[in-house]
């Protein structure tokens, strides 16, 4: 793919006209259709085009990694756009056949799935059909190892919706889940469901040692907390919430 065509690509995605695209980087529309149709390769406004799609330079005239658009982008004029980046795998590790790692100017990234299921903090629990990630996120990975001594494989990032867990969790936010932990050895954040139902909610669980009892707990006063045995086999934990991140508008 040309880096005209990555412009193109871009700009339909997010739904520009080349006038709009020109207008954004202060040239004329011509010299956008020009760049989309091969007939310019090296545009002296390469480092405008990169700050207005919000792209990667390297991506952008090389065309090293993938690009995803990874919300709308609708609203105030200037409102930047968003994309979720890919690099190119350099240096693998893990399980055979597994792109968990990866180097980038001498630094060591980890990908983390995302996934389109979302974590219910409300009434209702949101079903998880899906298995493949709709992308991937980058972290560092000496970063991670800070959080978990669990491998990319067995990580995940997952949307909030609801608001039972208000306001330590809120609707939106996105959770990084540590899906190697099966069971509560620690009161936290955790994502469960109950046997035979494909629905997941993130809750807060507390354990009680003495009475045997796990308690189910919404942080959200609203909503009454629940209790389970600690043996309880209609209960299953998908996993341990560990990080998340949150806008702030």
């Amino acid at each position: 793919m040309t880096l005209g065509a990555r412009v193109r690509q871009c700009r339909l995605a997010l739904s520009w006209s080349q006038a709009e695209l020109a207008d954004r980087i202060g040239v004329k529309q011509q010299s956008v259709d020009q760049l989309e149709s091969g007939k310019v390769s090296r545009p002296r406004y390469i480092v405008e085009l990169a700050e207005s799609l919000n792209v990667p330079m390297d991506w952008l005239r090389h065309g090293k990694g993938q690009v995803h658009l990874s919300r709308p982008t609708g609203g105030r004029p200037d409102t930047s756009p968003a994309w979720a980046f890919e690099p190119d795998i350099e240096t693998v590790s893990g399980q055979a056949g597994e792109k968990a790692y990866f180097e980038l100017d001498g630094q060591a990234f980890a990908l983390v799935p995302v996934y389109d299921a979302r974590a219910s903090a409300g009434p209702g629990a949101l079903n998880t059909e899906t298995s493949q990630p709709l992308y991937h996120n980058v972290f560092r990975q000496d970063w991670l190892k800070g959080l978990t001594s669990s491998t990319p494989d067995n990580l995940a990032v997952m949307r909030v919706a609801g608001d039972s867990m208000w306001d330590t969790l809120q609707d939106g936010d996105f959770i990084l889940v540590d899906r190697a932990i099966k069971q509560c050895n620690r009161d936290g954040l955790y994502i469960i469901r109950y046997q035979d139902d494909d629905e997941v909610m993130v809750k807060r669980l507390i354990r009680q040692p003495s009475s045997k009892l796990l308690i189910i707990k919404s942080d959200n006063p609203n909503y009454p907390p629940q209790t389970s045995n600690l043996q309880d086999d209609a209960l299953e934990i998908e996993g341990r919430v560990i990080w998340l991140s949150r806008s702030i508008g």
